[in-house]
């Protein structure tokens, strides 16, 4: 799989993830970035834990994966369960903003008016 198409699958169809992928990735950006290893109140910390399954089994076990990986099976998954998540220009063929964007990024062509004339 290419990057473009993972990263637009990660970044864009959160909504079609499992809460564990969803918070697997959430603990491995929080853990990347500096607001985890700064010193935080007790209170900070058990929010963290719970918001991103900090000691759930499942998501510790995506975790493990590492970002490559975890990236890749859930782009996988979420391909391989719904056909239509993948949304590209009828002109261009490439990959659309979003999976409901009716405007091209690149080649400008507008595919929503398309659908209206043909009701």
């Amino acid at each position: 799989m290419d990057k473009e198409l993972r990263t637009y699958l990660i970044e864009k169809c959160r909504n079609w993830m499992l809460p564990e992928e969803v918070k697997a990735l959430g603990q491995i950006e929080l853990k990347e970035s500096e607001i985890y290893s700064a010193e935080k109140s007790k209170f900070a910390q058990n929010k963290m834990e719970l918001v991103y399954g900090i000691g759930d089994e499942k998501t510790d076990e995506l975790v493990s994966l590492g970002k490559e990986k975890l990236s890749n099976k859930i782009a996988e998954r979420l391909l391989k369960e719904n056909s239509g998540i993948v949304n590209r220009c009828p002109k261009c063929e490439k990959l659309a903003r979003t999976p409901k964007a009716k405007q091209c990024k690149y080649c400008g062509h507008k595919w929503f008016e398309e659908n209206n004339t043909n009701e």
